[in-house]
């Protein structure tokens, strides 16, 4: 069922409050409805349990309540903060790529030369969850690697396995998880989606142990109060310390916060372009490093530092992949081309782009039979550009805070003041010297290095970017002094609220989150459903 708060009255909803306020009544309160919260909503269909799924925005995607995502930067430009995350159904997976790669054994392991490492779970904890989650994004469960070669027919080059380990991504056939799941929430009557409605209060019980109801309001000011047994925050890594800080009425420091952690260690992916590949046979390269394309799933090459060298050499995870890049190639023309047409765009400049297109018809013609034929992408005239992404080592100055400024529903913003160590240049020139290497060694070409990596030392970050993965603002931890949730996902000291995100990462590998953030909800719904069903 979908009901919009901005258009509800108390017929809609149960009983009202005290306050005369619309009131919801559920056991299971899921505030956002992106690859977490549906990932949590998806495994509770065939339970007799009454979900609640909040979402700040609407079916469709709209600017005022996408503004209401607006923050002020105070450390490191993060474009991500605003571009890479979206107030609508579906959440950023309306517009992601759908890439499913999950961590490394070592990732979860604490490192003695990675500041505040290691996690209260392990690789083995998450295994069968990574499978759920991969048929969740429809990829297979085949392995990263020895499974894959066959399977697609290559073989990988010979590097050295102790210095490179070369494997796959898999990228979901259908990543819009809104349009797979739109569905069953519409006609089931056990799941109720309530659009526009954005949480601002977070009210504990007299003990200030459990979670007691949950405000919503619409931009409009319409309110309703939800009363659940269970409260998962599916809304990411910042927004999740946002509402949390927010909410400081009854715990002076915010939700969570008595150790003031809510907001630290927040990390991305630094990422890099460190140079161009020259190669005398670029269609070797792209053979290699191209990407693969079997039943409906995109498989992409990563070259990635084994734990291996991490461990001698002291360095963090990261991961090489290449950029295939070529402006204004006849196929990219038709594919703008036909775009503009299909949207009834036909000007001027569709027609020039039609006719450069068919002037080059092999160019056209090679690309498509490469795909149809051998499930391949091919860019005939591409540049080949190396792009680096690495782990951030977790730092507490790295945060989250709250800005003095208020968006429309009265909420402070958030105060984004990411930050990163010299670990990750170390990290990114070491890997970045050996690939050159290596590509060198077995004959593949040469990595010619942008200027900048030769002397970078001292103005290395004006280069990196983000890679919009927000994570560890809430890190998980046994004590409650050194984490905000423990292994289960549950806030510390407040029994019925969990969390769902990669706020909860204490570290973050190399990898796209995505993986981990589902598994990770799948093992909480696993855990919701025991403690949910059990008699009142």
């Amino acid at each position: 069922m979908i009901l919009n708060l901005s258009s509800l009255d108390q017929a809609n909803l149960g009983p009202a409050a005290n306050g005369g306020e619309m009131e919801l009544a559920c056991d299971l309160c899921i505030v956002g409805s992106g690859a977490a919260g549906l990932a949590i909503a998806h495994e509770m269909r065939n339970t007799p349990l009454r979900v609640v799924l909040l979402e700040s925005g609407g079916l469709d995607q709209e600017a005022a309540t996408q503004a209401l995502y607006d923050v002020e930067i105070s450390g490191l430009p993060h474009p991500g903060a605003t571009e890479g995350r979206f107030r609508v159904f579906g959440g950023s997976t309306t517009r992601w790529g759908g890439q499913a790669l999950p961590l490394l054994p070592t990732d979860f392991e604490a490192r003695d030369w990675v500041a505040h490492s290691g996690w209260p779970l392990k690789f083995d904890d998450l295994v069968p969850f990574y499978d759920r989650a991969a048929e969740f994004l429809l990829v297979d469960r085949m392995n990263f690697e020895s499974d894959l070669f066959p399977f697609l027919q290559t073989r990988p080059p010979e590097f050295d396995p102790r210095k490179v380990w070369y494997h796959f991504s898999k990228w979901s056939p259908q990543p819009d998880l809104r349009e797979r799941h739109l569905p069953a929430i519409r006609s089931s009557e056990r799941c109720t989606l309530v659009l526009h409605a954005n949480v601002t209060k977070i009210t504990l019980n007299e003990n200030l142990n459990e979670v007691a109801c949950m405000e919503v309001c619409s931009l409009e000011g319409r309110r309703a109060c939800v009363r659940a047994r269970a409260f998962a925050l599916c809304v990411g890594g910042i927004e999740t310390a946002r509402l949390l800080l927010a909410n400081n009425r009854q715990q002076p420091g915010g939700l969570g916060n008595a150790h003031d952690l809510v907001g630290r260690y927040f990390q991305d992916h630094p990422n890099i372009v460190a140079g161009w590949l020259k190669t005398s046979d670029p269609r070797h390269l792209q053979r290699l490093f191209n990407v693969f394309h079997k039943n409906r799933v995109k498989y992409s090459v990563r070259c990635t530092a084994p734990p291996q060298w991490q461990r001698e050499q002291r360095m963090l995870s990261v991961s090489m992949g290449f950029m295939f890049l070529e402006e204004g190639s006849a196929l990219q023309n038709l594919k703008e081309a036909y775009l503009a047409m299909r949207q009834g765009k036909i000007n001027a400049g569709v027609f020039r782009k039609s006719l450069r297109a068919a002037a080059h018809p092999r160019d056209t013609l090679s690309p498509m039979w490469h795909f149809a034929v051998r499930g391949r992408s091919f860019s005939p005239h591409a540049r080949f550009q190396v792009c680096l992404t690495c782990e951030q080592e977790p730092d507490p100055e790295s945060r989250i805070q709250l800005s003095a400024e208020r968006d429309p529903l009265g909420m402070p913003r958030a105060n984004v003041r990411w930050t990163v160590t010299d670990l990750t240049w170390q990290t990114l020139l070491a890997y970045t010297k050996l690939l050159c290497e290596e590509f060198r060694r077995i004959g593949l070409g040469e990595i010619e290095l942008e200027p900048w990596m030769h002397n970078g030392y001292h103005h290395w970050r004006d280069h990196i970017t983000d890679q919009y993965h927000h994570m560890g603002t809430t890190r998980m931890h046994e004590s409650p002094r050194q984490g905000v949730v423990d292994r289960h996902c549950r806030v510390h000291g407040i029994r019925n609220l969990y969390i769902g995100s990669s706020s909860v990462f204490p570290t973050s590998g190399h990898s796209n989150p995505t993986m981990t953030i589902l598994a990770l909800c799948m093992r909480l719904a696993d855990l919701l459903k025991q403690e949910l069903g059990r008699p009142r």
